[in-house]
């Protein structure tokens, strides 16, 4: 039997619309790129929370932000080591070193994030390039069969990228490019400078275009390395990076809003199968513990629950739902084939159109009232069935948006 192994890659803060696999046409991303044109590329791949912790509580436990519990899911790192496949987690994230399961890996490697207060002078001596650099070692010095889990601080560490890489995006009408490192985050108010806003989005393109570099040197590794041949490589966020979109830029708090929740996901299979195919049913993070594990063959349960799929093509399950959740603090969403909606605590309700309104621009809340009911009882619903429980079926509005 031929032994299989898996490399992931998580790089925190890196929304979709960064990506040239996305849509985005005025940030050369020749890596993404690349890999998109060898990989199955999940088109709505939507976050189950704005928060770390509860983002891994789903990819290692198979569990959404949504459940009270673990429900006493084994670890997918544990599940791995129980049947000798070899588990090494990568990061440069300190937070994410004291989260449940980390221990279960066989390996942690901690990759220093180095504090700095000027951009760097050359790629290579970034932090991104730093821990790139490792992971492609790692990869190589690996024995199989093993799972390689590569998290980056992403766009939440420094932005150290060279000062060139955010200038090449300036007109020549533009202000300069700003020199800072540290992370932007503020709420915007009617007031703000544009200007301001356009320096912090240069600066942001730069650093995607230094990721997009780094990821180049990993997926070359991974091609010179023995497993070449018969590994899984999946690449995606845990959350995105708000620079501007519904005045917010970075954390400033938890609005959930495509921008924040709606993450790249490419897998990329051996062979070349279903490469450059695009999925456009709705993904959310549960899918990878299930993904992994069945790609392991420990896979103790059938995805049967709606917040579980599988995201490799299979005749025999299911592969996605009609329906994506999301929670914050103080925030939840709901997602369907045909709407949007956000909504908080305080009854603030922001419903959207989709898939048109892509970055949900045009709020139809108060025209469209019997959606954002069927939404909420929707929502209502999730929360009252317990794991594996089936969830009502959903009104055909839903699922067809506006007649």
């Amino acid at each position: 039997m031929t032994q299989r192994s898996a490399v992931v890659v998580v790089v925190d803060r890196l929304g979709a619309g960064w990506l040239g696999p996305y849509g985005n046409t005025w940030i050369e991303t020749p890596g993404f790129n690349r890999l998109a044109s060898q990989s199955l590329l999940f088109e709505t791949a939507l976050s189950d929370s704005a928060e770390l912790s509860s983002y891994y509580r789903s990819v290692w436990a198979g569990q959404h932000a949504r459940a009270n519990s673990c429900d006493g899911s084994n670890s997918l790192s544990a599940l791995l080591t129980s049947t000798a496949v070899e588990t090494h987690l990568l990061t440069d994230c300190q937070q994410l070193t004291g989260f449940p399961f980390v221990s279960d890996f066989d390996r942690l490697t901690e990759v220093p994030c180095m504090a700095v207060d000027s951009n760097a002078e050359t790629m290579g001596d970034t932090q991104l390039a730093r821990l790139f650099a490792t992971a492609a070692d790692a990869v190589l010095d690996s024995q199989e069969p093993f799972c390689l889990w590569v998290h980056a601080t992403g766009l939440s560490g420094p932005w150290d990228g060279p000062l060139e890489l955010r200038e090449q995006f300036a007109e020549d009408d533009d202000p300069s490019a700003p020199g800072f490192v540290e992370v932007p985050e503020r709420r915007l108010d009617h007031g703000f400078d544009p200007d301001w806003l356009l320096g912090i989005q240069h600066a942001c393109a730069g650093q995607v275009v230094l990721l997009d570099a780094c990821l180049e040197v990993l997926v070359d590794a991974i091609d010179a390395s023995r497993v070449a041949d018969n590994s899984l490589l999946i690449v995606t966020s845990p959350r995105g990076f708000p620079l501007g979109e519904h005045h917010r830029v970075g954390a400033c708090d938890h609005a959930l809003f495509g921008e924040l929740i709606q993450v790249p996901l490419l897998c990329r299979l051996p062979e070349g199968k279903s490469a450059s195919v695009r999925e456009r049913g709705l993904i959310q993070p549960t899918s990878l513990y299930d993904t992994l594990a069945d790609w392991f063959d420990v896979l103790e349960r059938p995805p049967s629950h709606w917040a579980n799929s599988m995201l490799l093509p299979s005749e025999e399950i299911a592969t996605f739902r009609d329906r994506g959740f999301s929670v914050a603090t103080g925030h939840q969403a709901v997602r369907t084939p045909g709407w949007f909606l956000s909504t908080s605590q305080e009854g603030q309700h922001q419903l959207f159109v989709k898939p048109d309104d892509r970055w949900e621009v045009n709020d139809v809340a108060s025209r469209r009232e019997d959606v954002v009911e069927l939404l909420l009882e929707v929502l209502h619903d999730a929360r009252r069935k317990r794991h594996g429980e089936p969830l009502e079926e959903l009104a055909q509005v839903l699922v067809d948006g506006p007649e």
